[in-house]
């Protein structure tokens, strides 16, 4: 059972999950599942083509491709009466809007409607906080020395603040999932360490190129990442003995998330 080929579709779900309960999680067949529709939503806050891309899900035992579904009906509206339509693009399956940007502290839904049926989400733009920096350093892991880098920020006080960090090596995505959270960290100056494994896609090497991503989130989009970072924490796909799909914001069993955020991405090239 390739385990990792259907969690490496679920992080893929970035740029690439059902509940009537947002905090409930399924557990699913995943050798013999019929295949299910995925929808991956996302607004940032930076003017620009924003895109839905909407595909199905395959079992384990079939190949690495997802089909895409086209015909959807899909609008984005906001709580102050903003209405937009998104239209499928020459890419089958993907479905933008030119020259967008969202507002923090807005409300966004997006409403999908495909196949007979109608999904919903809602997330919420949260204020952005400023990306101070990126650092690397060189540490020991036992008898080899790995190359790591580290976020750097000012957690502001006085509000609650959910991060994702999406790191490339050199323009490759790393299928690893970052998340954060203040719990511990409000009102402070944090330095957080992304590490990676010897099971990760991509390694750290002295003059690579390595980009961050680093977007708040809302609290509904942080539990999904978060979800999907414990389920493959340690890179390796043989240590997932329950696989779930991951609690998403849409409504009526449909799998995928919808997320407004707010993003920065710094570069820094490791010595």
């Amino acid at each position: 059972m390739n385990k990792q080929r259907y969690f490496g579709f679920l992080i893929g779900l970035f740029v690439l999950a059902s509940i009537v309960s947002c905090e409930k999680v399924l557990d699913l067949n995943l050798n013999n599942a019929s295949p299910q529709l995925v929808i991956e939503g996302n607004l940032t806050d930076v003017r620009g083509v924003q895109s839905v891309k909407i595909s199905k899900s395959v079992p384990f035992d079939q190949s690495n491709v997802f089909p895409a579904v086209s015909g959807a009906s899909v609008v984005l509206t906001d709580n102050v009466g903003n209405r937009y339509n998104l239209l499928e693009g020459t890419t089958k399956g993907t479905y933008n809007i030119n020259n967008l940007f969202g507002r923090t502290g807005r409300v966004y839904t997006l409403n999908v409607g495909v196949e007979g049926q109608t999904f919903t989400a809602v997330s919420t733009m949260p204020p952005s906080v400023r990306l101070d920096s990126l650092t690397g350093s060189e540490e020991t892991f036992g008898n080899e020395k790995r190359k790591v880098i580290a976020v750097n920020f000012s957690e502001p006080g006085g509000q609650v603040n959910y991060y994702l960090f999406r790191m490339s090596v050199n323009g490759k995505l790393a299928s690893r999932i970052f998340t954060d959270n203040d719990l511990f960290t409000n009102g402070k100056y944090v330095r957080r360490n992304l590490y990676l494994t010897d099971n990760d896609n991509v390694k750290i090497e002295s003059r690579d190129e390595v980009l961050i991503d680093f977007q708040t989130i809302d609290k509904p989009i942080y539990t999904y990442w978060f979800s999907l970072e414990q389920q493959s924490s340690s890179g390796n796909p043989n240590d997932v003995t329950t696989p779930a799909n991951p609690p998403s914001n849409f409504n009526n069993g449909v799998l995928g998330y919808f997320s407004a955020h707010t993003t920065q991405t710094q570069v820094a090239v490791l010595k």
